[in-house]
């Protein structure tokens, strides 16, 4: 499966583990909750899809490399203790807490929140001597005397032997209690991730024109070939911050996350050419309906390539901006049902109810960033997460301002929320605008419902964001286009079935 579709696994597998009936039992008993193993290629997002589960579902994410950790630090340190049998008081071997185990109790702790995931990489690599170890933690969830808490789901990651040296089998028993899932790398899936984290346009168009260079593991005549999802989001977020610094990209940088000369050179080349047509074509001019003819008649004799660029460019600066206001709409729902919370705690004053909550969500935040092993999140749900603390900073801010005693009354925080509800509109509006203004300027240069266009709409339709926000605001311009993309899509499925019945 791809890794879209193992998150999905994942996240319903976490839900289920976690599901309690009207008693509050859990439904699966934790001694039959199968740890989730993903087992694929290097670089392919197994961590992160982990991190993002537990983001979206509230909980808690540990993750440690078991390929660094001897079995010292795994079972805890042993030490001498004295018991009693019998009447006779024997000296016996005791074992201190697992490192690993002790960074799941700090941030329960630190966040508050009881349940959460244990994601641990590299699992079939692990030492000899810690293998026996981490296949009694598989299969009992405890690492020397010490169990892992309840509310916790262990989800492990591995790579086949044939990419990784070091990598065994596990054993049939060991099997028979994992719940195994099989990646394997999708371009059409990581670009629709990448669309949605902001992803260098440089990258994701490149790969739209040459996709058999997304993903290649192996030998070379020079030495090994690695070319990676990894490895392009890295190179991306590289790109995008030697650009803020005003650093020039060279060969050397694309090679050192390009691991294969003939993708390095060919993506570089590439490169510099989209630099040149994102200096030629003013983006923010054209989403913001200021064009001409010149650039009109540019874009209508560009080369494949260089159209491919454009949608990219545009596609990019859209991206942004919806994006934007999608989280911005998110985190003001999050902040009403905190009015609405706090205006219902009848044993406290509004005040105090408020100022918890603010206080508690601004203590979440950090206790997700800080603790030892944490994935810090990224993308949409990052952004959620800072938009819903800055907003209810900047109502907290407002509403004690608009008192002179200092206190927080309701009506002055509605006051203050009414006002944010307000400037999101405008904002979201804008960005309905620039959909509407990349789709004119592509019918201008290509002619109604364009190659160019219908890849636009493809891609504006495959990402959550911008349905949403669609869904909510509205676009002209959008809905035409995908109305004629769905017509399009049928007239092909059409014909292909009319193929279909000539063959027979």
């Amino acid at each position: 499966m791809n890794i879209a579709q193992a998150k999905d696994q994942i996240a319903h597998a976490v839900r289920a583990y976690l599901s309690c009936d009207d008693r509050g039992r859990a439904r699966i008993p934790q001694h039959m909750q199968r740890p989730i193993v993903i087992f694929g290629p290097p670089g392919l997002g197994k961590t992160a899809i982990a991190a993002q589960v537990a983001d979206e579902l509230g909980i808690n994410f540990v993750a440690y490399s078991m390929t660094h950790h001897t079995r010292q630090s795994a079972l805890g340190l042993p030490y001498i203790s004295t018991e009693e049998f019998d009447g006779t008081e024997y000296r016996v071997s005791d074992y201190t807490m697992s490192e690993i185990l002790a960074a799941v109790h700090r941030l329960r702790k630190a966040s508050g929140v009881a349940e959460g995931i244990l994601f641990l990489d590299e699992v079939n690599c692990v030492s000899e001597t810690l293998s026996p170890a981490m296949l009694q933690f598989l299969q009992f969830k405890t690492f020397g005397m010490h169990r892992l808490p309840d509310g916790w789901v262990i989800v492990c990651a591995g790579n086949p032997p044939e990419y990784n040296r070091s990598a065994r089998e596990f054993d049939p028993a060991t099997l028979d209690r994992v719940k195994r899932i099989d990646v394997e790398p999708d371009l059409a899936v990581w670009q629709t991730y990448a669309h949605s984290h902001g992803v260098h346009p440089a990258v994701t168009t490149f790969l739209e024109t040459k996709p058999s260079s997304f993903y290649h593991v192996g030998s070379g005549v020079a030495g090994p070939v690695i070319v990676t999802a990894r490895g392009w989001d890295d190179l991306s977020l590289m790109l995008h911050t030697y650009e803020a610094e005003d650093i020039p990209v060279d060969a050397e940088l694309v090679g050192q996350y390009l691991q294969d000369d003939q993708t390095a050179r060919e993506f570089f080349a590439y490169y510099n050419l989209f630099r040149r047509y994102e200096s030629d074509y003013r983006v923010a001019d054209i989403l913001d309906g200021n064009t001409n003819e010149t650039l009109t008649a540019r874009a209508a004799d560009a080369p494949f390539d260089e159209r491919i660029a454009l949608v990219g460019l545009l596609l990019d600066a859209v991206f942004e901006r919806v994006h934007r206001v999608d989280a911005e709409k998110t985190a003001l729902d999050l902040v009403r049902e905190d009015l609405v919370q706090s205006h219902a705690a009848d044993s406290k004053s509004f005040h105090e109810a408020f100022s918890q909550r603010v206080a508690r969500i601004r203590q979440q935040a950090l206790a997700k960033g800080r603790s030892q092993g944490r994935a810090a999140p990224s993308g949409p749900a990052a952004q959620v997460q800072d938009n819903h603390l800055v907003l209810l900073e900047r109502i907290e801010q407002e509403a004690t301002s608009a008192n002179a005693e200092g206190t927080i009354t309701y009506d002055a925080v509605k006051e203050s929320y009414n006002a944010q509800i307000d400037r999101y509109a405008t904002h979201a509006r804008s960005a309905m605008d620039s959909i509407d203004c990349a789709f004119h300027f592509l019918d201008q240069a290509f002619g109604e419902l364009s190659q160019e266009s219908l890849i636009l709409v493809t891609k504006l339709s495959a990402d959550p964001g911008t349905v949403r926000a669609v869904t909510a605001q509205g676009s002209e311009e959008y809905l035409k286009h995908n109305k004629a993309l769905l017509l399009s899509e049928r007239n092909t499925d059409l014909i292909r079935q009319i193929e279909e019945l000539d063959d027979q």
